[in-house]
């Protein structure tokens, strides 16, 4: 993979920059009642008025794999490895470590590392990920004909890949920030098809991204909200300058809203934006199936310069430990987010689905989903609601 160590080098100073640069004191202090009503999956304890000794952090809980997974993305495999929820500063939100093995019924064989943290009483929010993959996907071409006809073309894809996130609060349940993101790309196909492969210059080549982020965040867990609204949107950039094969940009943003039915049922919504433009890789485009928007479709077969979904749930809660959902979307692709309006598609998506939660005091909930496409289904086993 062409100049891969470059961005790399970038990338490291960046995220010793975003993770130790002392943040000027820029942000308003959220009030105590706006706090209250924050991110807050772990009961903090509480202290005496008066009384200056700190609380002592809550006992980490350990969820331990190997943990099974199932999606059209990446088939189903096993995770062998161990996520840490815990909180040592006491924070509003707490932290999530994790990592280890991946391995999957298609020949994927992976290492992911993830890390999230707050600092300074949630003034200060640092997510990163790392990732090794040696997987195989799946391209069935550009855009909605290439979609419909369904003609897949395997690859055989190694992809390292490196992001981190840092944001500050500019002001109560508001965060801006960075993002970098580097990625390497080295794919060769593994079987015969009608669709065609990808350029060769996007086959062997190397993304490195850099842009701003926002996000407001009023729910009141970041794991299982009950109310708020959580709002992300980025807008990152590539340029051979610091690495990247291509000249191209990216915006995302990803909304969603809980509204609480009753003390054990809640009614969420969520909605996507993306568009893609410059000299874009095929797999940096606009695609449904790599994340929770419009389960029920495998990754990539929808892929194009824009996309938009809109989906609802409704999660009701049975007992202490064991919930169900159930959920419908819709979406779809076009050529430009000014296409959207005139020329997308609709792709219908919807399903059932079970939580777990494993812990007695975290509101962690292991889930089971079954979703169906308009030409496709799919089995979800994962860690975390879909949105």
């Amino acid at each position: 993979m062409r100049d891969f160590a470059r961005p790399f080098m970038f990338i490291g100073v960046a995220s010793v920059a975003l993770a130790f640069n002392p943040w000027p004191a820029l942000a308003q202090e959220v009030p105590e009642q706006a706090a209250a009503g924050t991110v807050n999956a772990l009961e903090l304890p509480a202290t005496v008025p008066g009384d200056d000794t700190k609380p002592k952090p809550p006992k980490p809980d350990i969820l331990f794999a190997p943990v099974p997974f199932s999606s059209p993305a990446t088939g189903t495999g096993l995770a062998g490895g161990v996520i840490a929820f815990y909180n040592p500063n006491n924070s509003p939100q707490q932290w999530i470590s994790g990592g280890g093995v991946v391995w999957t019924n298609r020949g994927t064989k992976g290492i992911v590392a993830f890390h999230s943290m707050a600092l300074q009483d949630d003034r200060i929010r640092i997510q990163g990920k790392v990732s090794y993959m040696n997987e195989v996907t799946k391209f069935y071409g550009v855009g909605q004909d290439d979609g419909d006809r369904g003609e897949v073309l395997e690859l055989r894809t190694k992809a390292p890949m490196v992001q981190v996130t840092g944001q500050l609060r500019v002001f109560p349940n508001a965060y801006a920030g960075l993002r970098i993101r580097v990625m390497g790309n080295d794919a060769h196909p593994k079987s015969e098809s009608a669709t065609a492969p990808p350029p060769p210059d996007q086959m062997d080549s190397t993304m490195s991204m850099f842009g701003p982020g926002f996000a407001y965040d009023t729910r009141d867990s970041s794991t299982q909200p009950h109310s708020g609204v959580n709002f992300n949107a980025f807008w990152l950039f590539g340029r051979p300058g610091w690495g990247d094969t291509f000249k191209h940009d990216k915006f995302t943003a990803a909304g969603s809203y809980y509204i609480p039915v009753s003390k054990e049922t809640v009614f969420a919504v969520n909605g996507t934006l993306c568009g893609a433009g410059g000299d874009v890789p095929y797999y940096d485009l606009c695609l449904f199936g790599s994340n929770s928007a419009l389960r029920g479709y495998p990754s990539g077969r929808y892929r194009d310069r824009a996309s938009w979904s809109a989906q609802a749930e409704v999660r009701h809660q049975f007992a202490r430990r064991w919930g169900g959902v159930a959920f419908f979307g819709l979406g779809g692709i076009a050529t430009s987010l000014g296409d959207i309006p005139s020329d997308s598609n609709v792709l219908p998506a919807g399903g059932v689905g079970v939580r777990y939660r494993p812990f007695k005091d975290n509101d962690v909930n292991l889930r089971v989903d079954v979703a169906f496409g308009k030409n496709d289904n799919g089995l979800y086993l994962s860690v975390g609601e879909a949105f």
